[in-house]
């Protein structure tokens, strides 16, 4: 991994003492046996020695979080690029044979992708999201939408048959109250399905801090496979599927281009969605890009975790 950078004004980190560092809690699996990361946006990070999430010591209430991401999708124009339209669709095709309420609830459903794609394939579609112009642009499609939804009587307690949080795990502070929201949602062999950043990427030990994905405090925990399966066991949940895919070498190539002389700014989401693109020209390219995610997935050094778990039934 790359050393941390020397303190500068960007990632001055408040003294701690060496015995706090000992008894700080990851929020993935609750062990208190965590070392000093580093430092990135004047916030202090902590690897868990149990089970390697990263994680910064945050303590963020709704109306925090509120004025952090209102304001998240105001230039957003809700639509979805062909790449990702069609993983969606395979996402929601492959979710079929859950379907016995019929209703799918994404939990943070940002641009709406996943939603407009299962409501395509017949879902009642439910969701949550804390942005103003992702709430009307829910309502609009005829969702059943809510900033709250633990508090709004249209969410049935055991009335969902798939639960989705897509990169949302990353960005809360008490991972645990929502994953236990899910468990109330879903009923009883309901699937919940996850995404978000992996810890252990190759991207990770290339970059170091340097990392786009470290971005607190916008993106509180990043966990690792140990952690996140840690968690949803916690809270009810039986992981039966993981997966580890995608590497986005852009960040790679802007720090080799800094080197060299040359400033380079990336975007790397919009990157991921032009490698995407491009890998899914051609029969033989989507054969490639399959081949490297068997790969990364086999070595857990994907950029992006895919945990599948049901949810336990009562009596068990």
């Amino acid at each position: 991994m790359k050393p941390v950078s020397a303190p500068t004004r960007e990632n001055v980190e408040p003294e701690t003492s060496a015995a706090a560092e000992h008894n700080m809690r990851c929020p993935a699996c609750q062990a208190h046996r965590s070392v000093r990361f580093g430092c990135k946006n004047q916030h202090a990070l902590w690897r868990c020695l149990a089970c390697g999430t990263v994680f910064i010591n945050a303590v963020t209430n709704h109306r925090d979080l509120s004025e952090l991401y209102e304001h998240y999708y105001d230039g957003a124009r809700f639509e979805i690029p062909p790449v990702v339209a069609r993983s969606l669709e395979r996402l929601v095709m492959s979710c079929d044979s859950w379907r016995q309420t019929g209703r799918w609830l994404d939990v943070g459903y940002g641009e709406g992708g996943l939603l407009t794609i299962a409501q395509q394939h017949g879902w009642q579609c439910y969701g949550t999201e804390i942005s103003p112009p992702a709430l009307a642009y829910g309502q609009e499609r005829g969702w059943i939408v809510a900033a709250d939804a633990e508090r709004d009587a249209r969410f049935p307690t055991g009335g969902f048959d798939v639960v989705t949080m897509i990169e949302l795990l990353e960005h809360v502070p008490a991972p645990d109250r929502f994953l236990q929201a899910a468990a109330r949602w879903l009923r009883p062999g309901g699937l919940l399905y996850i995404t978000t950043p992996n810890a252990r990427s190759l991207n990770r030990w290339v970059l170091g801090l340097d990392w786009s994905v470290f971005a607190p405090p916008e993106h509180i925990t990043i966990w690792t496979a140990r952690g996140l399966i840690a968690a949803l066991t916690r809270n009810g949940f039986v992981p039966y599927r993981l997966r580890s895919e995608g590497l986005n070498p852009a960040e790679w190539l802007a720090r080799w281009r800094r080197r060299a002389g040359s400033a380079v700014a990336v975007n790397r989401n919009q990157a991921a969605f032009a490698l995407n693109e491009a890998l899914s020209r051609s029969a033989a390219r989507r054969a490639l890009k399959s081949s490297i995610n068997h790969c990364l997935s086999w070595m857990n050094i994907g950029d992006a975790l895919k945990v599948w778990a049901r949810r336990e039934s009562p009596d068990r």
